[in-house]
C-alpha cells in the first residue's frame, strides 16, 4: 500500500509543471513596478526569457544588436544572453532608463566585484554604480540593475526613498491588460511624447494628430517573425480618420519608393492592416523575419554586432 501511495505521489508530482496555469496576460516584472519613476509617460518591455529559440533572439540578443543590453554588457560583463530575464523602458520627456532584470546574483548593498577595463565606481545612498563618462548601471538589489544617464540612475534612488511617492499604476496596469507577448509599449498620453510640430504649414495636420493622441500601445509576438497588433486612441473621431488616412498615405508612399527587388518589404507592406472605429485606429502587423529586420536596423535600438566581448575576471557581485 505504501509502494502504491508513492507512486502516486511522484506522478502527481510529475504532472504538476503540465498543470500549472499558463499566464494569459503581460506583466512588469514584481521587482521593477516599485522602482518605476513616477513621472513615466511611457513603458516598454522586452521578455528575453521567452525569445529564446527566436530568430530575433539569435540575431538580436546573442548578436549584440541592441543598444541597452549592449551598454549593460560592456559596463557589467554580464551576458545578457544568459543572464537577463526581462527589460522595461520607462521614457519621459528628455529621460530614459532602462530597468534590467535577471540573473545576477550577489547580496542586497554589496558592491558589484567586476573587473572590467576603463568601468568607475561611485555610489549613491550606499548603491554601486559602474559607468562611464555620463552613463552607467545601477545594481538596486539583488537581480534588478538600472542603466541609463548618472543623473537619472540617482533619481531612480531618491524616488524610491520619498515618502508617499507612488510609480505610475495606471501604466502598470495598461501593461497588465496587454495578451501575453514578447515585446510591448504603452502610454496613456501620448500626446506628451510627440515632438514639438509647427502650428502652420504642411506639418500643421501632423502636430494636431501628435497633440491629442491618448491611450496607445503595441504589443508584438516575434516566434518566428513578427505579429503586432497597435492601438491609437482619440477623443476626437475626426482626428482618428485622420490619422488613419495619414498612415495609409505614408504607407502607399512607402510602397512606392520601395525597389521592386525587395520583395520582403513589399510583402510587409502589404500585410499592414489600418482600420479605425469611434476615434481608435488599430494597425495589424504580419511579416517574416527578414522583413522585420530590415525595419529594425533603422530605429535606434538597434546597434551593429561586436565581434569583441568585454573582459571580466569575475562577472558576477560578491
Amino acid at each position: 500500500m505504501n509502494r502504491r501511495l508513492a507512486i502516486s505521489v511522484l506522478a502527481a508530482a510529475a504532472l504538476l509543471p503540465a498543470c500549472r496555469r499558463q499566464p494569459t496576460h503581460a506583466r512588469v516584472d514584481a521587482a521593477i513596478a516599485p522602482l518605476i519613476p513616477s513621472g513615466a509617460q511611457a513603458l516598454a518591455g522586452l521578455r528575453v526569457d521567452r525569445l529564446k529559440n527566436t530568430p530575433f533572439f539569435t540575431k538580436y540578443i546573442q548578436g549584440r544588436r541592441i543598444h541597452a543590453l549592449n551598454e549593460f554588457q560592456d559596463k557589467t560583463g554580464l551576458k545578457p544572453v544568459t543572464d537577463v530575464w526581462e527589460i522595461v523602458w520607462a521614457y519621459a520627456p528628455g529621460h530614459s532608463v532602462a530597468f534590467i532584470r535577471g540573473k545576477f546574483g550577489g547580496e542586497f548593498g554589496l558592491e558589484p566585484r567586476f573587473n572590467v577595463p576603463g568601468i568607475q565606481r561611485t555610489s549613491h545612498k550606499g548603491y554601486y554604480i559602474l559607468y562611464q563618462q555620463n552613463r552607467g548601471v545601477l545594481f538596486m538589489n539583488t537581480g534588478v540593475a538600472v542603466a541609463g544617464a548618472l543623473d537619472d540612475l540617482k533619481a531612480v534612488v531618491d524616488q524610491r526613498d520619498q515618502a508617499g511617492r507612488t510609480p505610475p499604476q495606471a501604466l502598470i496596469d495598461q501593461v497588465a491588460a496587454l495578451p501575453v507577448c514578447h515585446a510591448y509599449a504603452v502610454t496613456l498620453n501620448g500626446s506628451a511624447l510627440a515632438p514639438r510640430l509647427p502650428q502652420e504649414g504642411n506639418a500643421a495636420n501632423l502636430s494636431r494628430i501628435a497633440s491629442t493622441l491618448g491611450l496607445a500601445y503595441f504589443h508584438a509576438d516575434l516566434t518566428s517573425g513578427l505579429e503586432l497588433r497597435a492601438q491609437a486612441n482619440y477623443p476626437d473621431p475626426a482626428v482618428a480618420r485622420q490619422t488613419q488616412d495619414t498612415l495609409r498615405g505614408l504607407l502607399g508612399i512607402l510602397r512606392l519608393r520601395t525597389p521592386s527587388e525587395q520583395t520582403e518589404l513589399l510583402k510587409l507592406y502589404d500585410g499592414i492592416k489600418i482600420t479605425n472605429e469611434k476615434g481608435a485606429v488599430d494597425v495589424a502587423v504580419s511579416a517574416p523575419f527578414d522583413s522585420l529586420d530590415r525595419i529594425l536596423q533603422s530605429l535606434p535600438i538597434s546597434s551593429r554586432p561586436e565581434s569583441r566581448l568585454p573582459d571580466s575576471s569575475n562577472p558576477h557581485p560578491r
